[in-house]
């Protein structure tokens, strides 16, 4: 990548005003270049009021190679600053036909700054999700547990092992809230940094024989098992705790918890009761967030 021509990009970027408007920098060098011509004439004048010469000729003259310095300024300076663009659309090029990974600059806060982020975040996304599925297709390549396809197969399983030893065992949905706003505002990174810290607290809040899935992009499944006395809101409230994410500004994200108690009906088909689960947990998580509350929801 040559990264000479991002200079004026990267200049521009450190300057106030322009630094989080992709447009401000455009409209800043289109004025730049008009200017050109204002000044020439101005100096112009000056100098030939000042020696006294009358010469209309070479007013125009002036006037039209100050006009055609302006132009080529513009052209030039826009042809600098639309670089990133051109960079990102060629990497995108290469990557896509000759499968060469990307360089793209990160950090800057203007849209097309974004774009050179975003890009280069999916592109490494998409490479840890080939590997994943080429190494193990039931992992999350993210967090290093369980996918969805994996879950529902293992909970199938489970389901079924419930019936045979007449066991307690609580399905919850664990979300994360405004996830979405925390990927806006601090980026995917940050949110990946979100994720991989509530599997963290998850993985180490369960006990041996309990598991857990990415269920969703914001949600976890978590499978517990006998609690004997143990009421299961107090071991889901347990779990539910702020997580304090460790960046530059100050982040704290909470969960909400849709349960399922299941016992098991040896008269219903494991297929199809496992649909109607899932149904009944994506309702009790619903509930918990129509009424605002993030807490459990138990049926």
């Amino acid at each position: 990548m040559n990264r000479k021509k991002l200079k004026l990009y990267s200049i521009l970027s450190q300057l106030p005003l322009l630094r989080n408007s992709y447009t401000f920098k455009i409209i800043i060098i289109v004025f730049m270049g008009c200017l050109i011509p204002l000044f020439t004439l101005i100096v112009y004048l000056t100098v030939s009021s000042s020696l006294s010469i009358d010469g209309n000729l070479n007013f125009l003259v002036v006037v039209l190679i100050a006009t055609l310095l302006g132009m080529v300024s513009i052209l030039l300076l826009l042809y600098w600053l639309l670089y990133p663009i051109t960079l990102t659309s060629t990497t995108l090029h290469k990557y896509l036909n000759e499968e060469e990974n990307p360089s793209l600059p990160a950090g800057f806060k203007d849209t097309v700054g974004q774009l050179m982020t975003d890009v280069q975040y999916t592109v490494e996304k998409l490479n840890l999700l080939n590997q994943s599925l080429k190494s193990s297709p039931a992992i999350d390549p993210l967090t290093g547990i369980l996918n969805r396809s994996a879950s529902k197969k293992r909970l199938r399983q489970e389901m079924a092992r419930t019936r045979r030893e007449n066991k307690q065992m609580l399905i919850a949905l664990f979300k994360i809230e405004q996830f979405k706003k925390i990927n806006e505002q601090f980026g995917y990174r940050i949110g990946d940094t979100c994720l991989i810290q509530v599997v963290d607290i998850l993985s180490k809040s369960i006990r041996e024989g309990d598991w857990l899935a990415r269920w969703k992009e914001d949600e976890f499944l978590v499978v517990l098992w006998d609690f004997h006395d143990i009421s299961p809101i107090k071991v889901l409230k347990r779990i539910q705790q702020p997580i304090k994410i460790p960046i530059e500004e100050p982040l704290q994200i909470t969960l909400s918890i849709g349960a399922f108690e299941y016992k098991g009906d040896i008269n219903v088909n494991i297929k199809t009761e496992l649909e109607t689960l899932i149904i009944r947990l994506e309702e009790a998580l619903s509930e918990v967030k129509q009424n605002d509350i993030n807490i459990v929801s138990l049926f």
